[in-house]
C-alpha cells in the first residue's frame, strides 16, 4: 500500500513581494523546473514515482486564503489524481485555507472552501454526503478503501471562535468532544481496526518545536490526547501525517505502541521568509509492508524528494533537518540487543557492508532515522567497531 503526500503549498495568485511560494498562478511562464506542482507531473510522466493508492494533502493549499490560488491549486491536485488514475485523494484544512482575514467574507471563514468543486476535503464525496458533512460538523471524517483507512481531522475548526478568537488563530485544536466522537466511531470497527492500514491526516503539528529565537505557539492543543487514543492497542497501529511547521521529520510518539508521525516539510513555500528552517521543500512517497497473516502493521519506508531550483524534483539527500532518501519506520525492538547481534557478526567477519547488513538484518529497514543513529552509537561504544560513511550515508561497519 502506497501513499503520496504533499503539504503546505501556499500557492498564490495576487502578486506581492516577497513571493510566499514557488507555486505562482499569476506567472504565465510556469514550467516543471520552476513550479513544484508542474514538476510533480513530470515525476509521473517519467515514471520516476509509482502511482499511489492514496494521494494526501495536509493543508495550506493557498497562502492567506487567496481565493483564486485556492481554487486553482485544488483544481490542479484533482487533475493529477484524475490524469494518473490515483484511486483516492483526501485532504484536510490548513489555517491558510480559511478566510480568517475576511478577504472574501466578513463572517464565514470556511465558506469559500465549502464552495469548491469537487467537494473539499473529500472530492470522492458529494457536498451532502455524510462523511463530508461530518468533517465540517464533527471536525473529522473516516474514509476507507479495501486495505486502508484515513482519519482526516480539522485542526483549524475553532479559528475565529471563542472568547480569545485572535489567539485561537495562532494554533490548532482538537476538542474533547471531537476525541470522544473519534473514539466512539473507532469502537464500532471492533476487530476490523487491525484489518487495514490506519492513517491519520491533520494539519497542525503534535509536539512543540521551540527555538531560542522563536517559541512555538501553534501546536495542536489536545494533541497529547489524540496520541494517547491512537496508542491504545484496541485501535491498532497508526501512521500520522501533519504539515504546518514546514519541518521534515519522522518519529514515534507515545511509547512503544505509539503512532509513527511524519512531519512534512513544505511542498513549495518560499524558504526565504523562514531563515531558521533547515528543511528543503519536499514531498513524500510512503510504502507500507504487505500484511502478514491478515494483520496490517505500520512498518515500511518513506522516500523523500527535494526541490532544486532550475532542476526540479530530485531524490532527497542526507541533510540536517530534512528527511533523507530512504527512511524506515516500524521497528519496535530493543536497540542495544539488536546492536549486540551486529557486533558479533562484524567481529566474526571483520567488515559488514551496509547493503549486506540490510539483507542479513532486514529489520534495519524499519529503523527510524533517530533509531539508526542510536544504533551507530551503540556499535561504536564497544571501542573496536567503526561505522564508515559516505557523507551522511552509512557505507560499512568494520572491525578496527
Amino acid at each position: 500500500m502506497k501513499l503520496l503526500i504533499v503539504a503546505d503549498l501556499h500557492a498564490f495568485q495576487k502578486p506581492r513581494k516577497p513571493f510566499p511560494s514557488l507555486v505562482n498562478f499569476s506567472d504565465v511562464d510556469r514550467n516543471p523546473t520552476s513550479d513544484p506542482l508542474l514538476g510533480l507531473r513530470t515525476m509521473f510522466e517519467d515514471k520516476t514515482i509509482d502511482v499511489p493508492d492514496v494521494f494526501l494533502c495536509a493543508g495550506d493549499l493557498a497562502d492567506r486564503a487567496d481565493p483564486l490560488a485556492l481554487k486553482s491549486a485544488w483544481s490542479e491536485l484533482q487533475a493529477i489524481q484524475k490524469d494518473y488514475d490515483i484511486p483516492a485523494f483526501i485532504a484536510t484544512c490548513g489555517n491558510h485555507d480559511l478566510d480568517t482575514r475576511h478577504q472574501e467574507n466578513r463572517f464565514d471563514p470556511k465558506g469559500y472552501l465549502r464552495k469548491l468543486e469537487p467537494s473539499f476535503p473529500l472530492p470522492g464525496y458529494g457536498k451532502n454526503d455524510i462523511e463530508q458533512l461530518k468533517y465540517w460538523s464533527n471536525n473529522f471524517s473516516i474514509v476507507e478503501g479495501d486495505s486502508w483507512r484515513i482519519l482526516t481531522i480539522n485542526s483549524c475548526a475553532y479559528h475565529g471562535y471563542g472568547p480569545e478568537a485572535e489567539p485561537e488563530l495562532l494554533q490548532g485544536r482538537i476538542s474533547e468532544h471531537t476525541l470522544a466522537e473519534i473514539k466512539s466511531e473507532l469502537k464500532t470497527l471492533k476487530g476490523g481496526v487491525r484489518g487495514k492500514f490506519n492513517v491519520c491526516l491533520v494539519h497542525h503539528h503534535l509536539r512543540e518545536m521551540h527555538t531560542d529565537a522563536q517559541p512555538d505557539q501553534s501546536r495542536m492543543q489536545g494533541s497529547e490526547n489524540l496520541l494517547s487514543l491512537l496508542s491504545k492497542a484496541e485501535f491498532g497501529e497508526w501512521f500520522i501525517v501533519h504539515g504546518h511547521v514546514h519541518r521534515g521529520d519522522l518519529y514515534c510518539e507515545g511509547g512503544n505502541s505509539g503512532p509513527i508521525v511524519l512531519s512534512c516539510a513544505s511542498f513549495s513555500v518560499s524558504l526565504q521568509g523562514d531563515h531558521l528552517n533547515p528543511s528543503t521543500n519536499q514531498f513524500y512517497s510512503v510504502k507500507f509492508d504487505d500484511p502478514v497473516g491478515g494483520r496490517h502493521r505500520i512498518r515500511g519506508s518513506v522516500q523523500a524528494w527535494d526541490w532544486s531550483a532550475s532542476y526540479g524534483w530530485e531524490q532527497a539527500s542526507e541533510k540536517q533537518g530534512s528527511i533523507g532518501p530512504d527512511a524506515g519506520f516500524g521497528f519496535r525492538g530493543d536497540i542495544p540487543n539488536f546492536a549486540e547481534s551486529m557486533i558479533d557478526r562484524v567481529r566474526s567477519i571483520g567488515k559488514l557492508e551496509w547493503r549486506s547488513a540490510l539483507i542479513e538484518f532486514p529489520e534495519l529497514r524499519h529503523f527510524l532515522p533517530s533509531d539508526r543513529e542510536n544504533l551507530v552509537k551503540e556499535l561504536e561504544a564497544t571501542g573496536d567497531i567503526k561505522v564508515s560513511r559516505t557523507g551522511k550515508n552509512i557505507r560499512e561497519v568494520v572491525l578496527k
